[in-house]
């Protein structure tokens, strides 16, 4: 049993680079993605709630 050390080449190094660069960009992407989906409706329905409370005193008035 010996131990075995392997020396990457200088190719091997920049392809693992690469894969990596390329692994971190997507999850980022996704992360963006999956943020973008939770907040998206969330800001839709506070708009709409806003909206809703801001126009309720103008449908309360008498009409003259």
């Amino acid at each position: 049993m010996g131990l075995d050390i392997r020396v990457m080449t200088l190719e091997a190094k920049e392809r693992s680079s690469f894969a990596h660069r390329a692994v971190a960009a997507l999850g980022l992407v996704s992360l963006g993605l999956a943020w973008a989906v939770l907040l998206v409706p969330c800001m839709l329905w506070l708009a709409v709630t806003h909206l809703g409370r801001r126009m309720e005193p103008l449908a309360r008035r008498p009409a003259p």
